[in-house]
């Protein structure tokens, strides 16, 4: 509580701080709320795939942007649902606080989850990492779909999200800026409180932001509530730029979140459906410092040294799992420190990007059982474990000719792993050597049209769990890891077509993508489960989105994503894989400030999973979302309502961790949000 009251304590000063300063130090941010949805054709500009500013046009492969406005307009500021309007990026169905994310059929520790480009490791059995950082402290999320890219290493077979946090800017005049926002959403009932203040200057800019939500457990289409769904958090981040001269740059942040009572209806596989799963108390720090150094000597024009540190403690409440166990009290740590070293150059018709890069995933983990008889006894479900990996990468983009545009990419890996667990269980040491590789070729042939073809290798070294876990399931059934597990390999092709011009926006694609040695659970005895490597897996599918401003007013966009994947060993389908989805929207911009939209969102039946897995019906869902902005003196007031799933409409999302339950998405809701900007 002191927390809450020092952080809008804070940011209500700023703002009368804001509202008192002189004209020369104030900055007016009017209408960059009131313009969010206004269309554009400009072609966007993304730095993950390339480690420097790349347009769409230009980069082969599946890319993609979620904005701002698409994470104001995603339910509660859910970054999960945010990402999951780029065509082939879902979201699953656990806990609204952190849904795990599945691109194009993969997940969990296929995918690589990064903070500002930081690596976040941590455990993914219960997913919680789209919920270390908040909401509205985020200024875009670029993703990666597939192997697009060599700088990333191990996990990027299945591809890369990045979320890139709001930051202060160097300025010709002294200046503050910053916003103040109040949300109020009905279902899950609760409420959402963030405030940014930055000053900025020629050499130095400082920002301070923090945030605040507690939600109580939502309500499904036919207003059943789901238990056990609710969540309070806090988030507190100073960032800092520092300008040295000669084209030397420093930034700094320290990011602390910590989240309480977090439900998680979908809970552990492991589990069973009548256990609820909680965290009690979970949270996320990060520290970073990144220098860069614009040298324009020559060949060489810049040089990047990244460092930071990022620990999240994860403590995990299950209850009744079993009638000799009343609860059980699951606590993890995980910490990473990292670095990486890039250089930018340039020479003829090649523009190169190489460095190196390390990190280090340290994991603890212990676990505490109240049994019903009154005894409380202990044991480790992962030994203490140590993660570390070092790489090696370039990438070149070759201009062949002002319409051709050739991109290479290798990267070469070492990923080491050990444990200290005294009792010899599964204690020793592996090491796996890991390679990436891409080339990707576009063309553009004609006036606003470009395509691509881009072959890629990536690869995904087993993680701390798969490795070293011991898990109790009951019934004397036990699913342990296993240390000699070989790594998960892909080999992917993908075509992509776009078209930008005008008033018209529009791309398509075809993909497939085949990995073998995949790690799963496989059944060794009656009373043991172990990890194995059994399979080998095909996925492929097609995604196409477009945006079309047929008026001055007015703009049509829609999108749509199908996807196939089969266990090719077992002959039988993946268990993971969504059915043919889509949006369509119409968004309206008077240009006063006031726009609005409506659009709808539909899914086809799931009927192609594997025979253990519930077909489901398709289903459609309705919203709108109207807001207005205006000036008045030296601030900006911005208004915004937002209607989900107007009609009320019940359904269930395909891709749930459901224990046998049935996990249904929120009803109807409606969000009110309230921003100042200054």
């Amino acid at each position: 509580m002191r927390r809450r009251t020092l952080i809008r304590t804070l940011f209500a000063s700023a703002l009368a701080l804001a509202c008192a300063l002189p004209a020369p130090l104030h900055a007016q941010q009017g209408g960059q709320a009131q313009n969010a949805t206004a269309p554009t054709v400009l072609d966007e500009m993304i730095v993950t795939a390339r480690g420097m500013a790349s347009s769409l046009s230009n980069t082969p492969g599946g890319v993609g942007v979620a904005t701002e406005t698409d994470v104001l307009l995603a339910p509660k500021g859910s970054l999960a649902y945010a990402a999951a309007r780029i065509p082939g990026v879902f979201h699953g169905g656990d806990s609204p606080w952190g849904q795990a994310i599945n691109i194009r059929g993969l997940s969990g520790s296929s995918v690589i989850f990064l903070i500002d480009g930081k690596r976040v490791n941590t455990a993914t059995e219960i997913n919680a990492q789209m919920g270390f950082v908040q909401p509205r402290d985020v200024e875009r999320i670029e993703v990666l779909k597939g192997p697009a890219s060599a700088l990333y290493g191990s996990g990027s077979l299945g591809g890369v999200i990045n979320v890139i946090t709001k930051k202060g800017r160097f300025s010709q005049e002294p200046r503050l800026t910053g916003e103040i926002s109040q949300g109020f959403s009905s279902n899950t009932e609760g409420v959402d409180s963030y405030g940014r203040a930055a000053f900025e200057d020629e050499n130095l800019w400082v920002q301070l932001s923090g945030g605040l939500r507690d939600h109580d457990d939502y309500r499904g289409g036919d207003a059943t509530t789901m238990t056990n769904s609710g969540y309070a958090d806090n988030q507190g981040r100073l960032a800092a730029g520092l300008r040295w001269g000669q084209g030397l740059t420093t930034e700094f942040q320290a990011l602390v979140l910590e989240a309480n009572e977090v439900g998680i209806p979908g809970g552990s596989s492991t589990m069973p459906a009548n256990a609820p799963v909680t965290y009690p108390r979970t949270s996320n720090a990060m520290l970073s410092l990144d220098t860069t150094w614009d040298v324009d000597a020559g060949w060489l024009k810049a040089l990047e040294l990244d460092t930071y540190y990022m620990k999240n403690d994860r403590r995990t409440r299950i209850e009744r799992p079993n009638a000799a166990v009343r609860e059980i009290r699951p606590v993890g740590s995980h910490e990473t420190v990292g670095a990486k070293l890039q250089s930018i150059s340039e020479a003829g018709a090649h523009t190169l990007v190489a460095g190196a890069d390390a990190w280090r995933w340290r994991m603890t983990s212990d676990r505490t059982y109240y049994r019903t008889n009154g005894t409380i006894t202990f044991d480790d479900p992962t030994p203490n474990a140590t993660m570390t990996s070092m790489g090696v990468f370039a990438e070149d983009d070759w201009a062949l000719h002002p319409d051709w545009t050739l991109n290479l990419g290798a990267r070469l890996d070492r990923v080491g792993m050990d444990n200290d667990d005294s009792s010899g269980r599964t204690e020793g040491s592996r090491a796996n050597t890991g390679t990436n590789a891409h080339a990707g070729l576009t063309w553009r042939f004609a006036p606003g049209w470009s395509h691509s073809l881009l072959a890629a290798a990536s690869y995904r070294a087993p993680d701390i769990m798969e490795r070293f876990k011991s898990i109790n399931l009951g019934g004397g059934v036990t699913l342990t890891g296993n240390p000699d597990l070989d790594p998960e390999k892909s080999r992917c092709l993908e075509y992509t077509l776009r078209y930008a011009q005008g008033s018209f926006t529009a791309s398509a694609n075809a993909f497939a993508n085949w990995v073998d040695d995949l790690i799963t659970e496989h059944r060794v005895s009656a009373t043991n489960i172990t990890m194995e490597n059994v399979g080998k897996a095909r996925i492929v599918g097609t995604e196409a989105q477009a945006e079309w401003r047929f008026a001055p007013r007015y703009t049509l966009y829609g999108n749509v994503a199908w996807l196939s994947g089969k266990d090719t060993s077992a002959d039988e389908p993946l268990p993971n894989i969504a059915p043919l989805m889509g949006t369509a929207g119409l968004r309206y911009d008077r240009g006063n400030g006031f726009w609005a939209l409506g659009e709808i969102e539909c899914a086809a039946d799931r009927t192609t999973g594997p025979d253990d897995v519930e077909d489901l019906p398709g289903w459609g869902t309705a919203n709108l979302a109207a807001g207005y902005g205006a000036d008045s003196g030296r601030l900006h007031h911005d208004i915004a309502l937002h209607l989900r799933n107007l009609l009320d409409r019940r359904y269930v999302n395909t891709l749930a961790n459901s224990r046998g339950m049935t996990v249904l998405e929120p009803g109807f809701n409606a969000e009110v949000l309230y921003t100042v900007s200054f």
